[in-house]
């Protein structure tokens, strides 16, 4: 692992016994439609490879082995959290590691859909978006969610971690995506906090290429599909 990752994996290693929901979430309510929000984004994944990467505690691992995919690999830096998942989800074949690990990767081979969930602060988004790129088979996607280095909430975060978690911004995401070969199209959303928030913490707005927000979303969301 590099000094990034060996940070985080020690940081959330020591959290590994009382979390409930993904560590980088407030409360499950805002897990709870990421995750719809990811599957929306993946398309159908009934009998289709998978791969989670920073799958963590296992939920979007485990609900896409629930919803009939064929084969479901989840990785993740955080040995404590492999370590129990290999006891409690077998359907799931887990494993210690990252995309910035080139024998790991060729290992693993390719997959139909790739996910990346609140990953892609921690690691070279570039290099991690193009190697999980490179890992897909035609006719799949790519789909990450991220916080926005713009959001003054995410910059709360980004001074109290430094170098160690740095987020992109919209046109970080759109110079990747405008560069991925064979690509049949690429989009970003916004996940901006609702001030209404009765039944959904989250407003998603529609997939734009290069989108322009009036304001700076909390969260955003990349897809990007390989030509079949």
């Amino acid at each position: 692992m590099n000094e990034r990752e060996t940070f985080w994996a020690d940081y959330y290693g020591k959290m590994s016994d009382t979390a409930e929901h993904w560590l980088d979430y407030s409360n499950d309510r805002v897990q709870a439609q990421t995750f719809g929000v990811v599957f929306a984004a993946l398309g159908p994944v009934t009998k289709r490879r998978c791969l989670d990467v920073g799958c963590g505690l296992g939920q979007l691992a485990s609900a896409l082995a629930a919803v009939g995919a064929r084969e479901v690999v989840g990785i993740d830096v955080t040995e404590e959290f492999i370590e129990r998942l290999r006891e409690q989800e077998p359907r799931v074949r887990w494993g210690v590691g990252s995309l910035d690990n080139a024998e790991l990767c060729a290992r693993l081979g390719r997959f139909d859909a790739i996910s990346l969930v609140e990953v892609l602060q921690y690691m070279p988004v570039r290099a991690t978006l193009e190697r999980a790129w490179s890992m897909l088979e035609p006719g799949g996607r790519v789909v990450a969610v991220v916080p926005n280095r713009d959001c003054p909430i995410v910059a709360k975060a980004i001074a109290r971690f430094g170098g160690s978690y740095l987020p992109p911004t919209v046109g970080e995401l759109v110079a990747v995506g405008s560069s991925l070969e064979a690509a049949s199209g690429f989009g970003l959303q916004g996940m901006f906090f609702d001030q209404d928030q009765t039944l959904a913490p989250y407003r998603v707005t529609s997939w734009e290429p290069r989108p322009s927000f009036d304001s700076p979303p909390n969260r955003l969301v990349f897809a990007a599909a390989k030509a079949s």
